[in-house]
């Protein structure tokens, strides 16, 4: 019990690196189906955090060979296994485990799936279905701007490969006016945006490629 309460403390904090060694203590010597969960639970947690990706899936299949685990839980789980996957290059276990989180998920976590899926059905040149899934992200979960930005970003790139190139780069011009918070993200649309405009002033002379 006071290792438990020691390890809530630091996970309230967010200081991972104390609280990892503590909740392997735990998962070992944890009388209880619950400690084991808990310690399983933030240990997926944690090594995804810690960018320990192969770490962090195992621990993600270890809490869904748990009995009677809640929905909530089991989500958490699944999302650790998409994004290790992604993160690793396993695209294929990333698609499955995203979709399936789609399904039932609820908040950030619904527009990250959303995203996600989104990409993949980009990737499979679905350009049409892609856009139709980012209408919904945009639509539904607009306040999750971080995904709702990136996801616009993607959606450029379908439009400018259904050579609609003026919608492309009106959606371009507008994430980098609209969420200058993210720079990551302004920064991938920046260089979009140029190479578009670069692509197009080959065969059109009233487009102007930006001169750096």
């Amino acid at each position: 019990e006071a290792l438990t309460k020691v390890i809530e403390i630091h996970l309230q904090k967010e200081h991972w690196n104390k609280a990892i060694p503590l909740l392997e203590r735990l998962e070992l010597e944890g009388n209880f189906a619950e400690n084991i969960l808990f310690a399983q639970s933030n240990l997926m947690k944690g090594y995804y955090e810690a960018a320990k990706f192969t770490k962090a899936a195992a621990y993600a299949e270890k809490v869904l060979q748990q009995n009677k685990i809640s929905k909530a839980v089991e989500y958490d789980a699944k999302i650790i296994i998409a994004r290790t996957a992604y993160k690793t290059g396993d695209l294929q276990t990333a698609q499955e485990f995203y979709f399936t989180v789609e399904q039932n998920a609820t908040g950030e976590v619904k527009a990250e799936a959303l995203y996600f899926n989104a990409f993949f059905l980009n990737s499979n040149k679905e350009y049409e279905a892609s856009n139709k899934t980012i209408q919904n992200l945009s639509a539904n979960y607009s306040a999750y701007k971080f995904w709702g930005a990136k996801a616009l970003v993607l959606m450029a790139k379908n439009y400018y490969s259904l050579q609609e190139v003026y919608q492309a780069t009106y959606i371009l011009e507008s994430v980098i006016k609209n969420f200058s918070n993210f720079e990551e993200i302004v920064s991938e649309a920046t260089t979009q945006l140029e190479n578009i405009k670069k692509e197009e002033a080959k065969t059109n002379t009233s487009v102007k490629a930006k001169n750096k």
